[in-house]
Parts: C-alpha cells; sequence; structure tokens
C-alpha cells in the first residue's frame, strides 16, 4: 500500500467541512482506496500564529505514482487555495491503542508539523537523525503522548510543497495533555529544542493542532 499526505488550506469563505459529503464519498466508492483518515483544524489553535492547515488528508492507495492517482483531486480545489500532496512512508514511533470506530472523531487533539532539514544536512541524513536520535528523545520528553507518527516524505507532487522533508503527528488524549504534558520537564524541554536545531530548519508551514477522524481502516 501506497501512502499520500494532502494538506489543503481553504479558500476565502470556503467551507472544509463539506467534503464529507462531497470528495470522501466518492473516494470511499474507489476500490483502489485502503485506507483514508481526514483531519481538520481544530477552531482553537492556542498561541500558534500563522494560518493553520485546514485540512489533513491521509490515504492509503494500492498505486500513487504521480498526482493523477489522487481520486477525484479537482473536487478538492472547490474548497481550497492551496493542495499539496506528499507520499510519504510513516513510521509509527508511538501507535495509539484505537477505542473509536471508523467514522468517530478520535479524542484530544493533533499536533502536525511540516518540517525542513537543516541546511546542513542530506534528506538521508535528516531522516536518520529524526527516526534514530530524536525519536527516543520524544518518547522519553513529550510525556502526554498518546501517537506519534513521522512522516518521511518521498516525493513531492505538488509545487507549494517543495523542501519539506516530513510530518509529524503527535497526538494526545486531551488538549490538557497537549497543554500541560508536552514535556517532562524544563530540562526535558531544553534537551528536545537543542536536538530540534540539529536536523531541522525553518518550514515556512505554521504547525497545525487538529482532530483526527478516521474513515477506513485496513484490516490487520
Amino acid at each position: 500500500m501506497e501512502q499520500l499526505l494532502i494538506a489543503l488550506w481553504r479558500a476565502p469563505d470556503a467551507n472544509v467541512e463539506s467534503l464529507l459529503d462531497t470528495w470522501i464519498p466518492l473516494v470511499l466508492h474507489d476500490s483502489g482506496v485502503e485506507s483514508c483518515t481526514i483531519s481538520f483544524a481544530d477552531p482553537d489553535q492556542g498561541s500558534f500564529a500563522g494560518p493553520p492547515c485546514d485540512v489533513l488528508i491521509e490515504l492509503g492507495l494500492a498505486r500513487a505514482q504521480d498526482l493523477d492517482d489522487l481520486p477525484d483531486r479537482h473536487d478538492l480545489y472547490a474548497v481550497a487555495r492551496e493542495v499539496n500532496v506528499f507520499r510519504v512512508d510513516p513510521h509509527r514511533v508511538i501507535e495509539w491503542e484505537r477505542t473509536w470506530a471508523d467514522g468517530e472523531y478520535a479524542p484530544g487533539v493533533k499536533y502536525v508539523s511540516f518540517v525542513r532539514r537543516a541546511d546542513a544536512l542530506s534528506h538521508g541524513q535528516f531522516v536518520r537523525h529524526w527516526s534514530e536520535v530524536h525519536a527516543p528523545l520524544a518518547r522519553a520528553h513529550h510525556v502526554g503522548l498518546a501517537g506519534y507518527t513521522q512522516n518521511v516524505v518521498r516525493a513531492t507532487y505538488t509545487p507549494g510543497g517543495a523542501g519539506i522533508d516530513g510530518v509529524a503527528e503527535l497526538s494526545f488524549g486531551t488538549r490538557a495533555d497537549f497543554e500541560d504534558r508536552f514535556y517532562d520537564s524544563d530540562e526535558g524541554k531544553a534537551i528536545i529544542r537543542a536536538d530540534v536545531k540539529k536536523f531541522i530548519g525553518r518550514s515556512g508551514i505554521s504547525p497545525t493542532l487538529m482532530r483526527e477522524l478516521p474513515l477506513r481502516t485496513p484490516s490487520p
């Protein structure tokens, strides 16, 4: 199964949740779609500045070799001013045991960050540091985490996503876990921030708090 991430920024006055009634039924009817999750920006972005990513869609497809493999993609642009599409390899650092069914929102919030590697690193060096060095630090010091996925970008199918090396998804069971238990301590916060400076550059895309809605989960 090939994995696509689709990031969407809404057009002025557009209702992105209308995708649940327009685009999503078409996608779920497509025999090539093996999994589908859609996440919407939380109305309360807290202290984050800048426009949020309004929608993040995760698709598992039988084939995802180019942009033409994205089902009914033109319907996405009916509500979007920008759409970025990435082919990714997801690495589940912390697997959240599901207690909710497809069609039900996951509890809590998900922190989504688009990551660009530091200038001195190659993409491969970035991936190794992210997975081998940073992941254990995140498990140790982000004590409120319920789930953590590192999506390594293998190909970018749209110009707006150029230069993004990964998309991080940090899930928290409650909003309080995100706000009060993001770090275990001031020392842990300093350790994480010092490590981030070693391998992450400025992406130019604001991080976003999102609500996740799984719609089709593949059988184990």
